[in-house]
């Protein structure tokens, strides 16, 4: 070798999810009615064994639920939480519940304003009941051993509900942010565009049927950052390096404020924003963890 091959900066390039990125070539190839399909319930839902339910919120709201059995009744159980103008029978968010559910109990819930349940979204203010609710449900049929997976606005409402005292043994938050209203990436210069409008927010609601309360209508509460300081649950937090929403930034700011034990999991090229990533291997990675920190109080490194 010469001297110069021997001594030469090592290969910098980013590394990259190929399996992520290979879903969402397939993303994009996909034709406009295909994603519309998804969006409004029209294709999906969950393959393992399951059953619909209904929960009741503390203010009343009445929640549409998936109850997925794993293969014990000693299993833990898992609460999955959906982002925003989705619901729990997307394909992607069906198929990460399918996938816990061999070997954990799931519960999948539909947050207000979203898929089959009532109400209005709050982006995150309310939220928190409807995550409290279906962590009650699951300790009121003796499941003790509970960790929550919410994904962009679920995990908002996930922060949100842990600052209100949710009892769970762990808490996922993946592709969340750390502060309201950060407008520094496209994604979301796009989404407060649709917000502010009137006009396109209505559209936007027939299209992808959901409900939302106007945003000037919306409770004040914390940033996440300031959630997830007051408690000490554990935390596993997950963000990709391509998320077009949320910067990486904000997982590493969500872990310097969390009270208690915390891991973040940096995801390469390729996961890009919650639903996005949920490939086999990660699925498989993320049930993992939950086993961890169940029986161990901490989750794994990635």
């Amino acid at each position: 070798c010469s001297s110069e091959l021997m001594t030469g900066s090592p290969d910098r390039r980013p590394e990259v999810d190929r399996q992520a990125v290979m879903a969402a070539k397939r993303r994009q190839e996909r034709r406009a009615w295909h994603r519309l399909a998804e969006v409004r319930g029209w294709t999906g839902g969950h393959r393992a064994p399951h059953r619909t339910i209904g929960l009741t919120t503390d203010d009343g709201v009445r929640l549409a639920a998936t109850w997925l059995p794993g293969p014990s009744r000693d299993d833990p159980a898992v609460v999955v939480v959906h982002g925003f103008a989705a619901h729990r029978r997307k394909p992607a968010y069906a198929f990460l519940a399918d996938h816990l559910a061999a070997t954990n109990h799931v519960l999948a819930i539909d947050l207000r304003g979203h898929g089959g349940s009532g109400g209005r979204s709050t982006l995150g203010a309310d939220e928190w009941r409807d995550v409290h609710a279906a962590v009650d449900t699951l300790k009121g049929r003796g499941h003790e051993r509970v960790v929550v997976v919410g994904l962009s606005l679920g995990g908002t409402a996930t922060a949100h509900a842990l600052a209100k005292g949710l009892d769970v043994d762990g808490a996922v938050l993946v592709s969340s942010s750390a502060r309201h209203w950060d407008l520094s990436l496209p994604g979301m210069v796009t989404l407060d565009t649709l917000w502010r409008s009137p006009l396109k927010r209505r559209v936007w609601q027939a299209v992808a049927s959901f409900r939302m309360v106007d945003p000037e209508q919306i409770p004040p509460y914390g940033d996440p950052v300031e959630l997830v300081a007051d408690t000490d649950v554990p935390l596993l937090i997950v963000h990709g390096a391509d998320d077009a929403y949320f910067a990486p930034a904000h997982a590493d700011e969500l872990a310097a404020a969390a009270a208690g034990h915390v891991i973040v999991w940096h995801e390469p090229t390729g996961f890009g924003h919650a639903e996005d990533g949920l490939t086999p291997a990660f699925c498989a990675r993320l049930a993992d963890a939950v086993r961890l920190v169940v029986s161990e109080g901490r989750f794994p490194d990635r």
